[in-house]
C-alpha cells in the first residue's frame, strides 16, 4: 500500500493513517510493522535502492573477447542502457520520488555518487583509449551520462516507449562519438 501510495500520489501523500485506510486496517498494525513514517520510507528506500547496489563494470582492459573498442562501446551502450530501463520498470516511479524525501536525502546522494562516479569514469577510459582526448572524454562521458534523469522520467510517466527511448539514445552516443572521433583525427 506504501508504494502504491507514492507511485500515485508522491512521496507527501504518505502517512501512516493513509497506509492503513488503503489496507483498510487500523493503524495500530501498522505501527506494530513500522515505528513511524520515517521508518515506513527507509523500508521502501531499501526495497528499491538495492537494484542500484551492483558492482562497478570491469575495466575494459579485462573484458575479455576479441572485439574491438568500438564495438565494446556499442555493445556496452546498449547493454547498460537495457539494464538501467529495466531497473526503471521494476522501481522507477517509486525510486524517483523517494528521491524527494527530505530523510533519504544522504541515502540518496551516495547512490548517486557511487554510480555516477563509477560510470563517468569508466566511459572516460574506454573513449579515451579510442583516440580521444582526456578532457574531451571525461566531457563526453558525462554529457553521455546525464539523460539517464530525463529517460527515467520519460518512462516512469509513460511519457514515451522504451523502444523509442533506446532507439533514439543508441542513436545519439553512436553519433556523438563518431563526431568526437572525426574532430580528433583533424
Amino acid at each position: 500500500m506504501a508504494r502504491m501510495i507514492v507511485e500515485e500520489r508522491g512521496v507527501g501523500a504518505l502517512s501512516m493513517e493513509s497506509v492503513a485506510a488503503e489496507a483498510g486496517v487500523s493503524r495500530s498494525l501498522i505501527y506494530a510493522y513500522f515505528a513511524n513514517r520515517t521508518g515506513l520510507v527507509h523500508e521502501l528506500w531499501d526495497e528499491v535502492s538495492g537494484l542500484w547496489d551492483v558492482e562497478a563494470m570491469p575495466l575494459y582492459e579485462e573484458i575479455p573477447g576479441s572485439q574491438s573498442l568500438r564495438q565494446l562501446f556499442d555493445q556496452r551502450v546498449m547493454s547498460n542502457t537495457r539494464w538501467f530501463l529495466d531497473q526503471v520498470e521494476s522501481s522507477g516511479l517509486l525510486f524517483h520520488r523517494l528521491q524527494l524525501e527530505p530523510v533519504l536525502e544522504s541515502s540518496v546522494a551516495e547512490v548517486r555518487k557511487r554510480v555516477e562516479r563509477d560510470n563517468l569514469e569508466w566511459w572516460a577510459r574506454l573513449v579515451e583509449a579510442m583516440g580521444v582526448e582526456r578532457e574531451r572524454a571525461l566531457v563526453f562521458s558525462a554529457l553521455a551520462n546525464a539523460p539517464s534523469q530525463v529517460m527515467w522520467s520519460l518512462l516512469a510517466h509513460d511519457q514515451a516507449s522504451r523502444s523509442a527511448i533506446e532507439d533514439v539514445f543508441f542513436l545519439m552516443c553512436g553519433s556523438a562519438l563518431d563526431q568526437l572521433l572525426a574532430a580528433e583525427r583533424y
